[in-house]
C-alpha cells in the first residue's frame, strides 16, 4: 500500500509499502490472511455475555454497549441495554485536558497521574552510596568526573532497545541516558548535535520532553544543529542554547502534505486495480485507484497537517517567549539568512563546532591545554542505573514493546529485528500472565498494523492478561490500524498528543493484469471446479459481476467485525464508533476528544498510570523489566566492526520478505510518514522494483 509523506519544504520524499507485489501476483484476497496497516481492525467474536464475563475487572470505569458484543450486521440506530449509559460515555470522551494537565478525559470519574519527572537531589547518604557503587561498577561504565555526555540525534529513531552492536539510536536508551546524566554527579552537561531525524513527532515530543526534564537539574544542555528544519529546530529550541555554523541548512518555511497517486501509472503498463474499501478516509485504495485526492481524504490530511503545525507554532512560540504571530510571520516571510536567526533571537549564536566545544571546555573549567572529557550515547549507554542508585524497587512492571509491521509468523527470509510477529509476541504475554512476579504492564505500540489475524490473535491475549493484571497500551509514533488493534485490548490507551493513530477502516485490493500480459505476450488459462474458485488466481481478467459482489461483501464483513470489536473494546456503541471510523486516523489530540484514547502522555505517564492502577504509591520506585531485551545477530556483529556487505545483506532481504508476504489482503494505515529526507537509503524495495521495471519500458 502506498504511503503519504508529511515533509518540510526541503526534504521530500515519498515511500510506497508492501506495494512490491503489484508485478509479481495479485493479492488473493477474501480466501487469505488480512491485514491491518494503519486502516482497519477487524476478525470473529465470541459470544456476548461468555466474552463480557471473561474480563470482569477490564475497564471497569466504562459503559459496554450490546451491540458491541454482536458480531450480526445491525442498524446504525443501535438500542443500548441502558440509554442513559450512553449519555455517560459521551461525557466522558467530550474532550481532553490541555496540554500541561494530567492527560485525563474531561467528564470522566478517574484522574490520571501525570507521571512528570520532579528531579531531587540526593541526600549525603544516597551520594555516599552511589560513589561506593561506581568504585565496583564495571570498567566500561567508568566515566571521568566533568564529562559532556554527548548525543548525535540523527536519521531513524527506533522504540526498541538495541544492543552495544546494533546500529542506529534506541528512543528508551536516549531518555534513559537524559535520566542517568541528571542525576550522574560525573556529567556536566549535555551536548546534541541534531541533524535531519526520520522519525515521527511522538518520538519527537518524547525527546523533547526529557530534555525540559534534565535542565531541572541545573546542568547545561547545549544543541548544535547544521542541518535544520522544524523538527529539528523543535528539539534545538528546547535546549538551553542552540548554536548554527555559518553556513547552517536550515528551512523554517512550514510544513506541507504530500500524497501520490498510482492510478495514472498503473493505466499505462495496463494494471487494473479493482479496489474495495470500506471508509471514506481510508486513502490507500485512493491512491491506487484514482489519479487525483478524494475530499474525505483532502479533509483528513488537512486536519492533522494543522494540528502538527499548529502544536509547533505553539510550542515553539512558547519555548522562545514570544507570540504566535510573531513565529508566523517569520516563517511566512521566507528567511534564508543564519544572521536573521541569530538577531531575531530563534537560537543563541552562530558558532562552528568546534568554537562551541570549546566555549563548553572554558564553561566547564577545562584547563587549556586539556581536551574536553566527553562520552558518547553508545558507552554511556551501558552505564546501568544502579550504579548510579536509580534501579527500581521491589514491585516490578513488565515492558513489552512492539515496533514494525505486524506478522503471524516469522517469513524465512526476515530480520531477527524486523517487525511484530504474533506468534512469538504472544509467548511473551502468556509468560507474563503465567508469572506471578508483576504488579502491571505497559504494551509500548509504534506500528501501522498488518496481519490482521495476527492483529486479533494478539488482541485476544493482551484481553485475557488485562483480566488478571493493569495493561497500560502506550502509544509512541503511530499506533493505527492493526497497531491501535493491539492497543483496545488494554484497560487505559496513552498517546502523545501527535500520535496517529485509529485508522478503523478496510482496504482490499485485486489487480487486473490481463492488459499488461497482452503487452508482454504472456498468456494464463485456468481450469477450475466451483463457482468462485477462480476469484482469487484469476489476474487475467475483471471480475465477473457475482465475484464482485462477493468481493465487497467479504469486505464489508471485515469492517463491519473490525469496528465491532473496537466498540466492544473502548465500551463505546456501534454507531458511535462508526463516526470516528471510517478508516480515518486521528493525531492523539484528537483521538482522545473522541473516546479512542484515555489520556495523553509519553512512556512517563504510563508508568505512573500503571502504578496507580496496581496500587503502588506515586513515590515509589518500580523496576521496569524489559521483556524484548536485543540479543545481537551475526550481522549487526559484523557491522559494528564496518563490515559493508550487511547493508546489502538487509536490503536483499526485505526486498525478498516483500515478495514472501505478498498473498495477504491488506488493512493498513496510509503511512503517513513524517519528515522523510532526501538521500534515504533505506527506500523501500519494491517501490525501486517498480521504478526499474518502468524506466525499462
Amino acid at each position: 500500500m502506498s504511503k503519504l509523506l508529511l515533509h518540510t519544504s526541503h526534504f521530500t520524499s515519498v515511500q510506497l509499502g508492501t506495494f512490491s507485489t503489484i508485478l509479481s501476483k495479485p493479492l488473493p484476497l477474501p480466501f487469505l490472511s488480512t491485514r491491518f496497516y494503519s486502516y482497519s481492525y477487524l476478525l470473529s467474536f465470541s459470544k456476548p455475555r461468555p466474552l463480557l464475563n471473561s474480563f470482569p475487572n477490564l475497564c471497569t470505569h466504562r459503559n459496554l454497549s450490546v451491540r458491541a458484543f454482536d458480531s450480526e450486521p445491525k442498524n446504525e440506530n443501535v438500542v443500548t441495554e441502558k440509554e442513559d449509559k450512553t449519555d455517560n460515555i459521551e461525557a466522558e470522551t467530550e474532550s481532553v485536558a490541555e496540554n500541561g494537565g494530567n492527560g485525563s478525559l474531561k467528564g470522566s470519574d478517574v484522574e490520571y497521574p501525570s507521571g512528570e519527572v520532579e528531579f531531587r537531589e540526593f541526600g549525603a547518604w544516597k551520594r555516599f552510596n552511589v560513589k561506593l557503587r561506581m568504585l565496583v561498577a564495571f570498567p566500561w561504565e567508568r566515566v571521568r568526573k566533568g564529562s559532556v555526555l554527548t548525543m548525535k540525534l540523527r536519521g531513524q529513531i527506533s522504540d526498541q532497545l538495541k544492543s552495544r552492536f546494533s546500529p542506529g539510536l534506541s528512543l528508551p536508551q536516549i531518555c534513559e541516558n537524559f535520566t542517568k546524566a541528571a542525576y550522574d554527579p560525573r556529567i556536566s552537561g549535555v551536548y546534541l548535535h541534531i541533524d535531519p531525524l526520520s522519525c515521527g513527532w511522538g518520538k519527537v515530543e518524547e525527546i523533547r520532553r526529557h530534555i525540559l526534564d534534565f535542565k531541572k537539574s541545573g546542568k547545561i544542555i547545549v544543541g548544535y544543529a547544521p542541518a535544520c528544519t522544524e523538527k529539528e529546530y523543535y528539539l534545538g529550541c528546547a535546549c538551553e542554547e542552540l548554536y548554527f555554523p555559518p553556513s547552517a541548512y536550515f528551512s523554517l518555511y512550514g510544513m506541507v502534505v504530500q500524497s501520490g497517486f498510482l492510478g495514472g501509472v498503473l493505466e499505462k503498463v495496463g494494471i487494473d486495480p479493482q479496489v474495495q474499501k470500506v471508509g471514506k478516509y481510508k486513502g490507500a485504495g485512493d491512491q491506487l485507484a484514482r489519479k487525483n485526492m478524494s475530499e474525505e481524504n483532502r479533509e483528513m490530511l488537512t486536519a492533522l497537517l494543522d494540528n502538527i503545525y499548529g502544536n509547533w507554532l505553539n510550542k515553539v512560540s512558547l519555548t522562545k517567549g514570544k507570540k504566535r504571530e510573531d513565529l508566523e510571520n517569520f516563517i511566512n516571510e521566507g528567511v534564508y539568512q543564519v544572521e536573521r536567526l541569530k538577531e531575531d533571537g530563534w537560537i543563541t549564536d552562530i558558532k562552528y563546532e568546534d568554537e562551541v566545544l570549546s566555549m563548553l571546555k572554558e564553561r566547564l573549567g577545562t584547563r587549556k591545554d586539556k581536551n574536553l572529557s566527553t562520552v558518547d550515547y553508545r558507552k554511556y549507554s551501558a552505564v546501568r542505573k544502579w550504579t548510579l542508585g536509580l534501579s527500581g524497587g521491589k514491585d516490578k512492571i513488565a515492558v513489552l514493546r512492539a515496533s514494525g509491521s505486524i506478522s503471524r509468523v516469522r517469513g524465512p527470509f526476515s530480520l531477527p529485528s524486523s517487525g511484530i510477529v504474533a506468534e512469538q509476541f504472544i509467548e511473551k504475554i502468556r509468560s507474563v500472565r503465567e508469572s506471578k512476579r508483576y504488579k502491571a504492564v505497559i504494551i509500548r505500540i509504534d506500528s501501522p498494523g498488518g496481519d490482521a489475524l495476527a492483529s486479533d490473535l494478539m488482541w485476544r491475549e493482551i484481553r485475557l492478561l488485562a483480566a488478571s493484571i493493569p495493561v497500560i497500551a502506550s502509544m509512541a509514533d503511530v499506533a493505527a490500524s492493526g497497531g491501535y488493534y493491539m492497543a483496545m485490548g488494554a484497560g487505559i490507551i496513552v498517546a502523545e498528543n501527535l500520535t496517529l493513530t485509529g485508522s478503523i477502516g478496510v482496504v482490499t485490493a485485486k489487480f487486473n493484469l490481463g492488459n499488461l500480459y497482452e503487452k508482454i505476450g504472456f498468456n494464463k488459462e485456468l481450469i477450475s471446479r466451483g463457482r468462485f474458485a477462480e476469484f482469487p488466481a484469476a489476474d487475467q481478467r475483471p471480475l465477473r459481476p457475482d465475484e464482485a459482489e462477493l468481493f465487497a461483501k467479504s469486505t464489508q464483513h471485515i469492517y463491519e467485525q473490525f469496528q465491532n470489536k473496537a466498540a466492544l473494546s473502548r465500551s463505546m456503541p456501534v454507531n458511535k464508533m462508526e463516526e470516528v471510523a471510517q478508516g480515518r486516523v486521528w493525531t492523539g489530540n484528537d483521538a482522545a476528544s473522541r473516546g479512542l484514547v484515555d489520556a495523553i502522555g509519553g512512556f512517563s505517564q504510563a508508568v505512573a498510570i500503571a502504578k496507580q492502577k496496581a496500587n503502588i504509591p506515586q513515590d515509589r520506585q518500580v523496576t521496569l523489566a524489559e521483556m524484548s531485551r536485543p540479543s545481537p545477530s551475526l550481522p549487526e556483529i559484523l557491522s559494528s566492526i564496518g563490515n559493508s556487505v550487511v547493508g546489502v545483506d538487509r536490503t536483499l532481504k526485505e526486498l525478498l520478505q516483500d515478495l514472501s508476504c505478498s498473498d495477504v489482503v491488506q488493512a493498513r494505515m496510509d503511512g503517513i510518514m513524517f519528515q522523510k529526507f532526501e538521500g534515504d537509503s533505506y527506500i523501500n524495495p519494491g517501490l525501486a522494483l517498480i521504478r526499474d521495471y518502468l524506466s525499462s519500458l
